[in-house]
C-alpha cells in the first residue's frame, strides 16, 4: 500500500530537501555608479549625485559623440549684445533641464540638471541628479555652488521653461532662487528671429539638424521618453535606462555652446563663404539693424538683395529694411527708390510710406494723394489689410485733399 508520501510526490509535490535546488539570486538593479562615471558629492545639505566631465576645445576625441565645441574667440562678437559686453566668457553658464512633467507645479521635479561654464581649455560639464524626491535640497545645494559665480546664463527656451521651474523647486524649500538677477540669453528667441521660416520647427534637435549638422548617437532617446525612464529607475531602482537620458541631456547642454558660437560667427561673419544658406541673410541684416550694427546690416541687405533667385516676399522685406535704416540715418532720399521697388510689388506699408514722404517731406500732396489713392487700391483686395488699413487711409486722404485745396488757393 502507497505512504502519503508516495502519494505526494505522484502529485507533483517536494517532500523534504534533499532535491530542492538553490533559487537563482533575483538580478541586482545596476547603480548609480556602475552605470554612468559619476559620484557621490558632499554639498552643504547632503550628498548629491553629480557626473563631472572636462570636455576640451582642442581634443574633439574626449567628446565623443557630443557636437563639436568652438574655439572661445568665436564669441567676440557677444559684445553686440547689450549689457553683457564686459562680462567674461568663465562668468557664463549654459543650462538645460529634464523634469517629471511640463507643468510648473509644486508637483513637478526638475530630477536633472545639466550645466556647463567655460573653464581653462574647455567645458567643466555637470549633472545634478534627483536620485530620490526626499534627497531635493542636495541637488539644489549642489547646483547653487556650482552657479555661484555666473552672471549670464544661457538656454533654450529657458525663459518659459527651465528657469522657472528650477525657481519654483527652490522656493518650495524656503531658498533663494539662482539665476534671478542675471542676464539672461534665451537662444531660442534668437533661433525664431534669424530661422524661423527656414527650419521644419524651431525645437532644439531641427536646430541640431539643419543648422549645426549634429546628429545624436542611437542610444540618445526622444525627449518624452525622458521622465519615463525616471519613473522607472524611482519604481525599481535600477539606473541602466538612464543613460540615454544623460546623454540626451548632456547633448542638449553641449548643443547650446555649439549653437551659441555659431549664432555669433553667423552675426560677426554673415557674408563669409563658408556658409551654403544665403536665405538667411536678409533676417540677419535685420537683427544686426537692431544691433546697431549699421554699416555691417546695409553691406548685408545690399548683397542678399542681389540675389535674384531671392523669394518676393524676402525681397520685400529686405527692401524695407534697407530703407528704414536709412529712414532712421536721415538719408531719407536713399529709402525713396527702395520703397517705390516695394510699391511696384504691391507692399502697402511701403506707399503709405511714400505718401508720407511726400506730405511731409516736398509737400507735394498730388503725389501724397496719388500713394494713398494706390495703398487704398492694395487694401480693397485682401480682407486682412482693409480692417487694418482702411480708417488710416480714408483720414489720410481727406486730410491731404484739403492741404491740396488749401495750396491751391494759396496760389491763385
Amino acid at each position: 500500500m502507497p505512504s502519503i508520501t508516495d502519494k505526494l510526490r505522484d502529485l507533483g509535490v517536494q517532500v523534504g530537501t534533499s532535491n530542492i535546488k538553490p533559487s537563482k539570486k533575483p538580478a541586482r538593479p545596476a547603480s548609480l555608479t556602475d552605470t554612468l562615471q559619476g559620484s557621490w558629492e558632499k554639498t552643504s545639505a547632503g550628498d548629491c549625485f553629480v557626473v563631472r566631465k572636462h570636455i576640451p576645445f582642442s581634443d574633439q576625441n574626449n567628446a565623443k559623440d557630443l557636437p563639436l565645441l568652438p574655439q572661445v574667440g568665436v564669441f567676440e562678437f557677444l559684445s553686440a549684445f547689450a549689457g553683457i559686453s564686459e562680462i567674461p566668457f568663465d562668468k557664463y553658464i549654459f543650462i538645460d533641464t529634464e523634469t517629471t512633467g511640463l507643468s510648473g507645479g509644486a508637483g513637478t521635479y526638475v530630477f536633472l540638471t545639466g550645466a556647463a561654464k567655460f573653464e581653462n581649455d574647455g567645458i567643466h560639464f555637470a549633472q545634478f541628479f534627483l536620485q530620490d524626491p526626499e534627497n531635493e535640497p542636495c541637488q539644489l545645494a549642489a547646483l547653487e555652488e556650482f552657479s555661484a559665480n555666473a552672471r549670464v546664463v544661457v538656454s533654450y527656451n529657458g525663459k518659459s521653461f527651465d528657469l522657472p521651474r528650477i525657481k519654483n523647486r527652490y522656493l518650495f524649500h524656503g531658498w533663494p532662487a539662482p539665476f534671478q538677477n542675471i542676464y539672461h540669453l534665451d537662444l531660442l528667441h534668437i533661433v525664431r528671429r534669424l530661422w524661423k521660416t527656414q527650419l521644419p520647427t524651431c525645437s532644439l534637435g531641427d536646430v541640431e539638424y539643419h543648422l549645426l549638422d549634429i546628429q545624436r548617437a542611437s542610444h540618445d532617446i526622444p525627449g518624452w521618453q525622458v521622465s519615463e525612464k525616471f519613473f522607472e529607475y524611482l519604481q525599481n531602482g535600477d539606473s541602466d535606462p538612464l543613460k540615454g537620458v544623460f546623454y540626451h541631456n548632456e547633448v542638449d547642454v553641449i548643443s547650446l555652446v555649439t549653437l551659441l558660437s555659431y549664432i555669433t560667427d553667423r552675426l560677426s561673419n554673415p557674408l563669409s563663404d563658408s556658409y551654403r544658406n544665403r536665405l538667411d541673410l536678409i533676417p540677419i541684416g535685420r537683427y544686426l539693424a537692431d544691433l546697431s550694427r549699421t554699416d555691417l546690416s546695409i553691406e548685408v541687405l545690399s548683397s542678399a538683395l542681389q540675389n535674384k533667385s531671392l523669394p518676393i516676399d524676402l525681397t520685400v522685406l529686405g527692401l524695407k529694411s534697407l530703407a528704414t535704416i536709412h529712414k532712421r540715418g536721415k538719408d531719407q532720399e536713399l529709402a525713396i527708390p527702395l520703397w517705390e521697388k516695394c510699391a511696384s510689388l504691391d507692399d502697402v506699408h511701403s506707399k503709405i510710406e511714400l505718401a508720407m514722404y511726400y506730405e511731409h517731406k516736398i509737400s507735394d500732396f498730388q503725389e501724397a494723394i496719388h500713394w494713398t489713392l494706390s495703398a487704398q487700391a492694395s487694401v480693397k483686395q485682401s480682407p486682412e489689410l482693409k480692417s487694418q488699413y482702411k480708417d488710416e487711409l480714408e483720414h489720410r486722404l481727406n486730410r491731404l485733399k484739403n492741404k491740396e485745396k488749401i495750396h491751391r488757393q494759396k496760389l491763385g
